[in-house]
């Protein structure tokens, strides 16, 4: 059956206020799930499945499911579609709210179509307070995606790339037409791949991580006022640090230095 048919089955609209843009193309399903490279049976957290196009596909190569999805209908239509599957566990919950200390095991991946409204939020969530989740596929709206692989001294950089590159291996994959959604959305969306890495000082660059979101708050700012708690003209001599410098001009790694300095 196809994707429509499941959607159609929908008693409401998709509703703009959860970002829903139900994935159709099944060639673009498979693409992604070509990028999760887990093993025979590995665990998969799916975040946001709608209607069930890219767990459909999953759900092809064995691997173990347990799906989130806030919405109540879209869960009885993955109830329904997915009914006679042993593999899968449907959750009806707010990602945002789930206590993702219920995953078992070591390891977990994370594949999702991400709603534009808590994308964000959910992936700083996760990469920060859920390490056991060591690998994500994630289809995000194309300004996210390009704002998690920025590098310093551009217009997309910003503390969600300072926390992608201290945490974690990102790339982009590809971007999606709106042609492959229905209803078709505003925006571009793009599928990144991130590889979060195993660390010996995550504290500090958890630190690292709040002290450049707190230079962004004044990016137009130098920072010897942006940062003024954090490092002064003693300090900055130091690192080697310019104090005329505004909070895009630094590398994750000069975060990680004046974090590791204020410890």
């Amino acid at each position: 059956m196809s994707e429509i048919f499941w959607i159609n089955k929908l008693n409401i609209k998709p509703k703009r206020s959860l970002g829903q843009n139900f994935l159709i193309d099944s060639n673009i399903s498979r693409k992604i799930t070509k990028l999760v490279q887990g093993q025979l049976a590995d665990p998969i957290l799916e975040i946001g499945p709608g209607t069930g196009s890219l767990t459909n596909e999953l759900l092809k190569d064995n691997y173990r499911i347990k799906a989130i999805e806030v919405d109540n209908e879209l869960t009885n239509i993955l109830g329904e579609r997915f009914e006679e599957v042993p593999n899968i566990e449907i959750i009806n919950e707010d990602a945002m709210d789930y206590d993702y200390s219920q995953l078992n095991g070591p390891w977990w991946i994370m594949v999702g179509n991400l709603p534009y409204n808590i994308g964000t939020r959910l992936l700083v969530k996760l990469i920060t307070e859920v390490p056991k989740i060591h690998r994500y596929v994630v289809m995000l709206q194309d300004e996210v995606a390009e704002r998690i692989v920025a590098k310093p001294d551009t217009k997309q950089y910003g503390s969600l790339s300072v926390l992608a590159s201290l945490f974690t291996n990102s790339k982009v994959q590809f971007n999606v037409s709106k042609n492959c959604f229905e209803p078709k959305p505003k925006i571009l969306s793009t599928v990144v791949t991130i590889q979060r890495e195993t660390l010996i000082d995550e504290d500090m660059r958890m630190k690292a991580f709040e002290i450049s979101k707190v230079a962004f708050q004044q990016k137009r700012k130098k920072i010897k006022t942006a940062l003024k708690d954090y490092i002064n003209e003693e300090s900055s001599k130091k690192l080697s640090l310019d104090l005329n410098l505004r909070p895009q001009e630094l590398t994750p790694e000069n975060y990680l230095a004046i974090a590791e300095i204020n410890s």
